[in-house]
Formats: structure tokens, sequence, C-alpha cells
């Protein structure tokens, strides 16, 4: 399951992810996750899927990338904090940040919801 939560005090989108998530379900989230989000500057995602199984391939962990980057649409920048806990995510996400070629996408992978959201609100 994807639970999407828009927190506008702190311009966060706080995305929890659990159980097994299938492809098809991530590419639905990436298509609509910055459709409703209207602020001035940017967006920031704190999306954790510790207790999460993704289940997809490096192939498709790439055009999940290509995705997120052609949603920018009028955001001056999107900054996308990963939160993976076991090696093959962690891997996922390291391709993700291999293969983005947009500076107005930013991400990182964290291991915890805290350095995540830490470098989301404080990295200028």
């Amino acid at each position: 399951m994807i639970e999407v939560e828009y927190r506008p005090e702190i311009g966060l989108l706080d995305v929890m992810m659990t159980g097994k998530i299938q492809f098809s379900q991530m590419k639905e989230y990436c298509l609509n996750l910055l459709k409703e989000v209207t602020v001035a500057n940017g967006v920031r995602i704190l999306e954790d899927a510790s207790s999460a199984e993704l289940q997809y391939d490096v192939d498709d962990a790439k055009k999940l990338g290509l995705i997120m980057e052609s949603e920018l649409g009028q955001h001056l920048f999107v900054r996308h904090a990963l939160i993976r806990r076991n090696p093959l995510d962690t891997a996922f996400g390291m391709i993700r940040i291999q293969n983005n070629t947009s500076d107005r996408y930013q991400l990182k992978v964290f291991s915890t919801p805290e350095y995540g959201r830490n470098w989301l609100l404080n990295e200028n």
C-alpha cells in the first residue's frame, strides 16, 4: 500500500509504503504524485519504503526515475529522499540516482526517515 500525506506547514509530501509494491503501483504513484501539489518554489518528498517489499527490477528502477523527471512540470525543483532498508531496494535507489539527468530533480537514499527529513528540510 502507498499512502501520501501533504504537510503544507513544512512543504513536505510524506509517503509511507508497506507490504508488496508492484512496478505498476510505483508507476501510478510516480505519475500522480506531483499533480495536486501547488507550491511556489519546490517540492520535498520523504518516501519511506522501509516496511515495503519493492517488486520490480533494474530496468523498472530506471523507468521510475525517468517518470519522475518527466513529471516535474512547473516545479522549480523536487528534492526526494528515498528511505530504504534492504540492500536490493537501496541498490534500486542508487540506480535511480545514477540515471538522473535533471538538475531540478535531486534524490538521495537514506536508511532512516530522520536522516532523510533532515536533508530535505535543512539543505539549501
